[in-house]
């Protein structure tokens, strides 16, 4: 057995059935919805990298919270090409692992959006 089956297997590959099938294969659904998710993960690679890698010059934010935001963008889009990935096999494990870092990073962004709009920061220590 190689080591991508193993991998899926692990992931629940071996026990769940792809997505497709929910779908009755569909050729137009399951194109439709691969390529929509494809486009939109992407995006999300762009926009993610670019936040990480560009300060904008109407909002200062704190590398802690550029770093945050890059990470919430780039586990969006992450999210969407595990659902193409869920589309042809059931990798579900590593789908809802890709959900909860995306929530676990949305929520520490959105406090420290919070914070910073503020004027308080979770990077400054308070004396």
């Amino acid at each position: 057995m190689g080591f991508w089956v193993q991998l899926a297997d692990a992931l629940g590959a071996d026990r769940y059935s792809q997505h497709a099938i929910c779908l009755t294969n569909d050729p137009v659904i399951v194109f439709l919805s691969v390529s929509a998710d494809l486009v939109t993960a992407g995006s999300y690679f762009a926009i993610g990298l670019s936040l990480l890698y560009h300060r904008t010059r109407t909002v200062e934010f704190s590398a802690l919270a550029r770093g945050l935001y890059g990470a919430f963008i780039f586990l969006c889009g992450l999210s969407h090409a595990s659902e193409v990935l869920t589309m042809f096999s059931g990798v579900y494990r590593l789908d809802v692992a890709i959900s909860a870092a995306m929530a676990i990073v949305s929520a520490l962004t959105a406090v420290l959006t919070l914070g910073e709009a503020r004027g308080t920061s979770l990077s400054e220590s308070e004396t």
